[in-house]
């Protein structure tokens, strides 16, 4: 962990007891009896979803011989689920929603390990979920390498009306490996590749079916061709800023992995059957969880 990069002006008060933390929109505080459920997590799992949460939990309890699931109380933003010391939680769509549950999961983490490095470092984090493929057609899962903005660049937010907030988007290489091969002969296509997280899903994701369009056919198939020359494989909206926080605090175990629901270079509107989509959306899930029980037991 980069303790340079914790925020120990806060956080190290709440762990002295000095003042609660709020988690205010998963609806609990660190002085809550419900906290002491969660003290044993060994994974965050990431979803846009409340109903794929609550799903990845039934399922998690099941390979864990039935092991209880507790509901943190708060629903209205993030539906967050814990089981066997996987806690998952949805996320909402976009970078601004999914840096907010981020956040306040960063600063629970870090109350409940007691503000141990080491203990936090082991915790492994990933988001799931599904995206636009570059090149790639539906149905393939994409772990990503690095996410990155539209122009290709990492994450980056304003600092106080001059300048800007630069975040790294690497996402571990050697877990990235480690996703993949656990799938290794499963039936499932997996791809590695950068991911472009996007600020807004048509405008700068150069859809042409957007109630707004700023694009051309030629402008949209210009960028996404240079996307893809330059190793980008899917598009989606919350990867960059998971990869770039995740990175601040120094976790060395995290992933990202989406499915694709269709090639964008082969258009802007999903048309998939209900049964495909359901099956393309399964797929990461099942990547998720073959590489969960391969290190988690």
């Amino acid at each position: 962990m980069r303790d340079e990069s914790i925020n120990h002006a806060f956080l190290d008060g709440v762990l002295a007891g000095e003042y609660p933390d709020v988690y205010y929109h998963f609806g609990v505080a660190s002085g809550d009896g419900l906290m002491d459920a969660l003290r044993d997590v060994r994974a965050i799992i990431l979803a846009g979803s409340g109903d794929r949460i609550v799903e990845f939990a039934q399922r998690w309890s099941a390979l864990h011989d039935g092991a209880p699931i507790v509901a943190l109380p708060k629903e209205e933003r993030f539906v967050t689920r814990y089981c066997a010391g996987v806690l998952f939680a949805s996320h909402g769509m976009g970078m601004p929603s999914a840096s907010i549950a981020v956040q306040e999961l960063l600063r629970m983490l870090y109350f409940l390990k007691g503000g141990d490095h080491d203990a936090m470092a082991d915790v492994f984090w990933a988001r799931v979920g599904t995206s636009g493929g570059v090149g790639l057609p539906g149905g393939t899962v994409v772990v990503t390498t690095e996410g990155v903005m539209a122009d290709l660049r990492p994450y980056r937010l304003l600092q106080g009306g001059s300048g800007e907030y630069w975040f790294d988007g690497t996402f571990p290489a050697d877990v990235a490996d480690a996703v993949v091969a656990a799938s290794a002969g499963r039936g499932i296509p997996v791809e590695q590749g950068r991911t472009v997280a996007g600020n807004e899903f048509f405008l700068e994701q150069f859809r042409l079916d957007g109630a707004i369009c700023m694009e051309t056919p030629e402008s949209k198939t210009a960028w996404l061709e240079w996307i893809h020359a330059q190793g980008v494989r899917n598009i989606e909206m919350e990867g960059a800023m998971l990869a770039g926080y995740l990175n601040h605090w120094g976790f060395p175990k995290f992933a990202m992995i989406c499915a694709t629901l269709l090639d964008r270079l082969q258009g802007d509107q999903v048309t998939a059957s209900k049964e495909e989509l359901h099956l393309f959306s399964e797929r990461s899930g099942d990547v998720l969880f073959h590489y969960l029980t391969t290190t988690l037991g």
